[in-house]
Parts: structure tokens; C-alpha cells; sequence
């Protein structure tokens, strides 16, 4: 079963157990956790796969297995990065709430409130798009979300390319209907291009800056920005899983996530970091202020319904969960966040793309939250 509304026999095995608290808190055990990463390798053809099962205090289980590169015989560890796609739009999402949280920007302030000077050369129907509205993919903007839509022309060079795109942006007609005065939902890429730019004014650092400022220098995590291998060849390299065969993306390959939308979704981190980042957000809606205030949590995961602020949201089992998805094609990351249940797992792969790879982390999620609930007699999920 499919958690989330979109998205997208290799040697040696590797277990790390520093820093995990092996506690009776979750059905799933080291030796049943082990043996499920080892068939959805086999069974999708994945060349590295890490798994996270947390509560909010605790790391209960944690592992990876598998190498680096398909048909190599360097193994992944929990420090290498993986590439987290889409995941990146709920780290943007919490740098919004702290600047909510610290005055300097509302979910209701305006686009052109910020930008006023490209007033005169937006069409009139995103002149009252918020914050907000670009958040939930309900601001009209064209998507860029499928690889084929064409780029204007913008050199690199430029001061500030992603506003001279977001120029761009604004004088193309909407891409989808409004009723009741509100655009309906299209998922955009594009839409956090110009999300990321407003926070970008309000505190004057770019959004690589304030990336870094999050994750590395408040809160300890190292984050790189594009393909890990890009950073180093040593580290895991991206793959496309088809019917055929397994492709491998070296460092040199000319397949990039476009600078222009480095906001939607470019980050690489690794699966120790990103279990505490998944981890924060379990805290928080488990009433914790630690980053941003446990209010802040509540609203990005759920003040609305199915999307929330770069979050997707749902009920299974009765319980309600949290959950992000990213691919940008060669690796896939997942968040699932229980906060009733006090329960959150993490997968990251270094294979994206193709239904094999989707198939492979449904498989695992369904595997381990049906272990861990003990719903051994819901056969049809």
C-alpha cells in the first residue's frame, strides 16, 4: 500500500549498532529487520538500503546493507550521504515556521508584500499568493515536476538566477483553475523556488545559507547540497532501477537536479542525520519545543488535510501519521511519523525512479509498521 499521494544481488552487508538502543519498545527485532533489508535488495535489485525504527527518544533499530556502487564491493554506511529529493521541502518548511516563530515573515504575508518591485510584471491572478498557498502547491504556479517542461533561458552567471526564474514564473498563465478565490492543488517544484525566495529577503541569506544554518550550525547535522558524489566519488553513487537493468550515475554524469529548483528538493544527508532529523519531528508532535515549538510541528504536519506544508498526512490502522517522500530519481528517501504511537521509521536508498524502487519501500513500510503494530491479520496491507 502507498503511504503518500506522488512521488516516484549486490556483495557484502553491513550492520552498525553504535549509538542504537536495542529496547522492547517496537515487535521489530535486529534479526527480523536484517532479513527484510536482505530480500527488498534481492527482490528490487536496490544496491544499499538503511532503515531507521525510532521512538522520540531513543534509536531503537538501525542498519544498512549493501554497497555504495551496484556490482562494487564497497559497502554503504550510516555516514555516507544519500540524496533526500523531495524530503528537503519539510526541512524548508521548518526554517519557514522558525522565521514565523521569530516574526520575521507570516504564513499569510504575500509574495508581492516581500517582492514588491516585480509587482508590475505579474499577472494580476498571483498578486494575493501567500507563503502558505506556495507551501501547499495552491498558488498556480507551473509545476516543473516532470523533466520535460522547458527552462527559460538564464545564465547561471546571473546575480540571482532563481529570481530572474521566478520572473519567469510569474508572467506565465496559471496552471491550474481557482475556486473560491484559491488556486487548486498542483504539486510545484517551482512553487518552493519562490517560497525559499521569500525567506530568502526577509533575513538576506540564501537559501544555501540557510540550509546550512539549520542543519549544520544549529543543530549538528552535515548536509551537502546536490548528488553525494558529487561532494566525493567515494560516497554512494544514484541509480534507475527498470524492468532491464540497474544504471548506475557516476560523478561526471550530466544528469542534475536544475539549480533553479535547489529549494524543491537537493539536499543530501546521512541515515544517522536524517533519523534525528525525522526524530525532531516526532518529538515535536509529541509536545517537545526543540527547534521550532511543538505547536509549530503540529501545524506544518497537519493543519491541513492530506498535504500540509511540504508534508504529506493520512490515517491507517485509525492512527494518524505524517510522512514525506523524495526522489529525484536515483536515490528515494521516507519519513512515517506515528506520534500517538510514539513510533517513526526512516529508509533511504541509493536507487530511485521506476515502480521497482516505490515498490521496494512500500514493501519494507508495510513490512515493518504491520511488525511493529502487530496487524499480522491485516492481509490486505
Amino acid at each position: 500500500m502507498r503511504f503518500l499521494l506522488r512521488n516516484l544481488i549486490i556483495v557484502g552487508a553491513l550492520m552498525s549498532i553504535q549509538d542504537v538502543a536495542f529496547a522492547q519498545d517496537t515487535r521489530v527485532t535486529p534479526e527480523y529487520l536484517s532479513k527484510i533489508i536482505d530480500e527488498a535488495r534481492k527482490k528490487y535489485q536496490v544496491p544499499a538500503i538503511a532503515v531507521t525504527v525510532m521512538d522520540s527518544e531513543k534509536i531503537l533499530l538501525q542498519e544498512i546493507k549493501g554497497t555504495k556502487i551496484v556490482n562494487k564491493n564497497e559497502l554503504a554506511t550510516l555516514d555516507d550521504y544519500f540524496h533526500i529529493g523531495s524530503c528537503s521541502k519539510s526541512v524548508l518548511a521548518l526554517i519557514a515556521q522558525k522565521l514565523v516563530e521569530q516574526k520575521k515573515i507570516t504564513w499569510n504575508t504575500k509574495f508581492f508584500d516581500v517582492y514588491p518591485e516585480l509587482k508590475d510584471g505579474a499577472r494580476k491572478e498571483y498578486l494575493d499568493v501567500t507563503l502558505e498557498d506556495l507551501f501547499l502547491c495552491e498558488a498556480g504556479i507551473q509545476p516543473f515536476t516532470s523533466g520535460e517542461e522547458k527552462f527559460p533561458k538564464i545564465a547561471l552567471s546571473d546575480p540571482n538566477p532563481r529570481l530572474e526564474f521566478i520572473k519567469y514564473l510569474i508572467d506565465q498563465p496559471p496552471a491550474t483553475e481557482q475556486k473560491n478565490g484559491k488556486f487548486q492543488h498542483l504539486y510545484s517544484n517551482a512553487s518552493y523556488t519562490m517560497a525559499s525566495a521569500m525567506l530568502e529577503r526577509v533575513v538576506g541569506k540564501n537559501y544555501e545559507n540557510l540550509v546550512k544554518k539549520m542543519l549544520t550550525d544549529e543543530l549538528g547535522m552535515s548536509v551537502y547540497i546536490g548528488w553525494p558524489n558529487n561532494f566525493n566519488s567515494d560516497q554512494p553513487w544514484g541509480h534507475m532501477i527498470t524492468k532491464k537493468k540497474v544504471e548506475v550515475f557516476p560523478p561526471e554524469h550530466e544528469y542534475k537536479l536544475p539549480y533553479l529548483l535547489t529549494p524543491a528538493g537537493d539536499l543530501s544527508l546521512s541515515p544517522r542525520d536524517y533519523a534525528k532529523y525525522t526524530q525532531l519531528h516526532l518529538k515535536g508532535l509529541r509536545g517537545e519545543n526543540n527547534y521550532i515549538s511543538s505547536e509549530g510541528y503540529e501545524y506544518i504536519n497537519f493543519a491541513h488535510k492530506g498535504f500540509s506544508l511540504g508534508i504529506a498526512n493520512g490515517v491507517l490502522g485509525g492512527k494518524m501519521f505524517s510522512a514525506f517522500d523524495g526522489s529525484a530519481g536515483t536515490f528515494f528517501c521516507r519519513s512515517i511519523i506515528v506520534p500517538e504511537s510514539n513510533f517513526a521509521i526512516a529508509i533511504m536508498m541509493n536507487a530511485g525512479s521506476g515502480g521497482g524502487t516505490m515498490k521496494a519501500v512500500d514493501w519494507l513500510t508495510m513490512k515493518i509498521v504491520k511488525k511493529h503494530f502487530n496487524w499480522w491479520w491485516k492481509f490486505w496491507l
